[in-house]
């Protein structure tokens, strides 16, 4: 799933579907469990459709608001040109100084998870 269309088709995941949602929000509207099923569903059913294709992002046909309004686009942007980074930027330090950081402590994670 993603809402980035441009990173996606860079990356180029084996099979993806694209939503036109928020970041953040790539399985439907917080709270709104009817919408995020038909959405999970939906993904699902598409990807039946990538067992013989070569890569290819399906874009799934749902809007973030029922009248199409793009108003969201503008919130988004309105966030990060505002402080959303620097709100970000705060909780990382918040998280580094209750030691909830990996930064620096990669080998204790993989020694941890085995992986």
């Amino acid at each position: 799933m993603s809402v980035l269309w441009e990173a996606s088709e860079n990356v180029k995941p084996p099979r993806t579907c694209f939503l036109d949602f928020p970041l953040g929000c790539p399985a439907g509207k917080p709270g709104q469990s009817t919408q995020q099923r038909e959405i999970l569903r939906a993904a699902l059913d598409s990807s039946r459709l990538f067992a013989t294709e070569h890569w290819q992002m399906k874009t799934l046909p749902f809007q973030w608001a029922e009248d199409g309004d793009r108003s969201w686009e503008e919130e988004v942007y309105r966030l990060y040109r505002e402080g959303g980074i620097a709100t970000v930027l705060k909780h990382q330090a918040a998280h580094r100084m209750q030691g909830e950081s990996l930064a620096g402590r990669e080998r204790e994670f993989v020694i941890r998870c085995n992986c």
